[in-house]
């Protein structure tokens, strides 16, 4: 009778171990797991945005005159309308701006960072007749963005350097300044990803490698 207590203390002793194992080695691959994923997440919204950027044309413009692709806009019909947004034009809409039949053309988006919610799209198609009256559709494209930072430098200096800015910078008349990048800030839990975005521009003269 001993024997059989003392075997069935021994197997509930390994089977307890057995479980907090594997529970500990799932908590583990679970954690690693979503590391990986948020890893993926910042380098999947990166690659949209920047790849967004490349296929942007410059908007159009009435006089004629060259315009860089990425621009600063405010929204009409906008409850925001003293914002301006980091915005450029597409000929037609990506499929993460969701339409119900087809993608539309001419697409206008803008970049809108809220604080504590992400980074969102606003998005409407200069065909719509109510292009300038409604607010544009606002989706969200990372609830992990915890930040944008603006990367300025002169190139004109003697020696230039870049100046990180949390917001962007303004002329006197308080026009937004366009950076030369972007940096997003992704954050998940203790984690931290950074991914710096290139914005196209009109070269003039010879470009500095």
């Amino acid at each position: 009778m001993l024997e059989v207590l003392l075997a069935v203390a021994l197997g509930a002793f390994i089977m307890t171990a057995i479980t907090t194992f594997l529970f500990s080695m799932a908590e583990l691959w679970g954690v690693g797991s979503n590391e990986r994923l948020f890893q993926k997440h910042a380098r999947g919204v990166a690659r949209f945005l920047e790849n967004s950027f490349l296929k942007a044309s410059p908007p159009y413009d009435a006089t004629g005159e060259d315009t860089d692709p990425v621009f600063w806009m405010n929204w009409e019909g906008d409850d925001s309308e003293s914002i301006s947004y980091l915005s450029f034009e597409l000929e037609e809409s990506p499929g993460a701006l969701i339409w119900p039949d087809e993608p539309l053309p001419h697409v206008v988006c803008s970049l809108e960072f809220e604080e504590g919610e992400g980074l969102f799209m606003l998005w409407r198609s200069r065909l719509e007749e109510t292009f300038d009256d409604d607010p544009p559709r606002r989706t969200l494209i990372s609830p992990f963005v915890s930040e944008i930072r603006y990367h300025y430098i002169e190139y004109e200096e003697e020696n230039p350097e870049w100046e990180i800015e949390t917001l962007p910078q303004q002329e006197a008349d308080g026009t937004y300044i366009m950076p030369e990048r972007i940096e997003l800030v992704f954050r998940f839990k203790e984690d931290e990803v950074k991914r710096q975005l290139i914005l196209p521009t009109i070269m003039e003269g010879t470009p500095i490698l």
